[in-house]
């Protein structure tokens, strides 16, 4: 529910943007001083973001401008600093009790932030509260994502506060969900190229029959993904 209190403060206000990727619209986070992903450039969003609590520090799980774009209109609002992967912030570093995480894959500035206290992960777009992630080649990469899983399952998540859509009470069975479901793709990628399989509609049509003809667009970049790491290239 947008606003709730959650334990350990955390609180959730989704951003006025929904959309079949961004789900409801992009969930921006507020802990103890800290917004972790301000979401879009939305003047009422962010004000009732500022409003939370004061604010001192801008938290970017990555730039893509469903997540950043609002940043700096954020940053003007409360005097806070924005700190981002390569921009203040790096791989263990900790900040206002949350560690951050370099998780690429989904792109190549990802990061989680890891709260050890209540074992709670939040996803940026490395996991969503329902569905998938898309990764698009060439910024992602299904290497380096399912690395990321792997890192991310080692610390068994008590909960995942993502990204998109609602919060996963369940956070290491959620982990182990998305590696299942991608390996199982990735099953079905090698069966469609097996079959003969020669380009990549061929693929899509083999490997993701489930999918709706208004999501095959998005189908099509996770085949190319499954591809490339498979070290196959088709047209």
């Amino acid at each position: 529910m947008s606003g709730e209190h959650a334990p350990h403060e955390f609180r959730r206000i989704t951003a006025p943007n929904p959309g079949p990727l961004t789900l409801e619209g992009t969930n921006t986070y507020v802990f103890a001083g800290t917004v972790i992903d301000p979401g879009p450039d939305d003047g009422g969003h962010l004000e009732r973001v500022a409003s939370m609590s004061p604010v001192e520090t801008i938290l970017l799980t990555h730039s893509h401008p469903d997540h950043s774009a609002g940043a700096a209109r954020l940053s003007r609002l409360c005097g806070a600093q924005v700190l981002s992967f390569g921009s203040g912030l790096d791989d263990g570093m900790r900040v206002g009790g949350l560690v951050a995480l370099h998780t690429p894959g989904h792109s190549p500035d990802h990061l989680c932030f890891w709260h050890p206290e209540s074992r709670t992960m939040l996803s940026g777009d490395l996991i969503a509260g329902r569905g998938s992630i898309i990764i698009a080649p060439p910024e992602g990469d299904l290497g380096a994502y399912m690395a990321s899983l792997e890192r991310v399952r080692t610390l068994s998540p008590a909960r995942i506060l993502p990204g998109h859509g609602p919060e996963v009470a369940d956070g290491k069975a959620k982990v182990e969900e998305y590696i299942a479901h991608r390996k199982e793709r990735e099953r079905r990628v090698l069966a469609a190229l097996e079959a003969g399989a020669a380009s990549l509609e061929e693929v899509v049509e083999l490997a993701y029959p489930e999918v709706p003809e208004e999501m095959r667009p998005y189908a099509r970049l996770s085949a190319r993904a499954h591809l490339e790491h498979l070290g196959r290239e088709l047209h």
